[in-house]
């Protein structure tokens, strides 16, 4: 009996089965709704869980728990990592409702706040050890970074920065940076040369925002990703990067797009940390390729965005 079931019902059965997975396969392939998406989204975890289980592991760092389990009032349960981008007197904004333009005058007067206040600044690197465990930073430090390295950032936030003895990091596409030094141009868009950046190391470090992914061109569940989606593009843009000369263990996602993929190439070339856009602040023990920075615009304050009042971002 079960034998004549299995061979009456075994052809139906693979029939249904591979139907199955065609229908899978077009969803995946073509998410045009809410539930193919899901359906893609599904697929994509499928194939993080198999890349981990067929590739070696990597060392994860060690937390020394001894320091985040002792801290005192007088030391940081979290730090908060401040994102800027592009700076600009308000007489010249031509896009007032762009996050990614600041005016000026808000960038100078959250500076003066900070410095009234008496925060510190860490380097990434002191960040690095707080995040591992291995060192307390003060109860008000604050984390200062700039994504793509646009000249405005030197022109502007440079002698604010250096007024306050403030440390900050910029995250540098590669391709982007000049060659040579132009006149300045507040209402032209421009980049960080290599002998600018030298000469202002006092208060920058420079690390990477990729050599040149900084673009949407990765297509995943329907949607159009950053190009350093794509791990093939991925490795030589690290190689290049690091020819290019910025050869460090930070760095910043564009878009703040990334992958279970993406972070293990990254960690396999020496990257030990990577910022996301996700808002948020740092706590030691936080998954070092997975930080959270806090957006900052024109407009906003820093008083509350520092303590927001529903504990949110904590």
């Amino acid at each position: 009996m079960n034998r004549k079931f299995l061979k009456k019902w075994s052809p139906r059965l693979a029939i249904v089965l591979v139907a199955m997975i065609i229908v899978y396969a077009a969803l995946v392939a073509n998410p045009t709704n809410a539930f193919s998406h899901k359906v893609c989204t599904s697929w994509q975890m499928v194939k993080n869980k198999s890349f981990i289980l067929s590739h070696r592991p990597l060392s994860e760092n060690i937390i020394n728990t001894a320091y985040a389990d002792n801290i005192t009032e007088q030391q940081a349960e979290q730090v908060p990592v401040l994102m800027y981008h592009y700076l600009v007197p308000k007489s010249l904004n031509k896009e007032p409702g762009n996050k990614s333009v600041m005016n000026v005058e808000d960038f100078e007067k959250g500076m003066d706040y900070l410095h009234q206040e008496g925060y510190y600044t860490p380097t990434l690197q002191e960040l690095e050890q707080y995040v591992n465990g291995e060192i307390t930073l003060p109860k008000k430090s604050v984390v200062i970074t700039f994504d793509d390295g646009y000249e405005n950032n030197l022109i502007y936030a440079y002698p604010i920065l250096k007024k306050y003895n403030f440390n900050a990091a910029i995250f540098v596409i590669g391709s982007k940076t000049q060659e040579n030094n132009e006149p300045f141009d507040p209402a032209r868009k421009s980049f960080l040369t290599k002998a600018q950046m030298e000469e202002s190391k006092d208060v920058f470090e420079f690390h990477s925002h990729t050599y040149n992914l900084h673009y949407k061109g990765f297509e995943k569940c329907g949607s159009t990703y950053a190009a350093g989606l794509d791990t093939k593009l991925l490795k030589q843009d690290m190689k290049q990067m690091k020819e290019f000369g910025i050869d460090t263990p930070y760095f910043a996602y564009p878009y703040g797009n990334k992958s279970t993929q993406m972070m293990y190439y990254l960690r396999e070339e020496g990257y030990r940390m990577a910022f996301s856009v996700r808002q948020g602040f740092v706590k030691p023990g936080d998954n070092p390729m997975k930080l959270n920075r806090l957006t900052v615009t024109t407009g906003t304050d820093l008083s509350v965005l520092l303590h927001p009042p529903d504990e949110s971002l904590e």
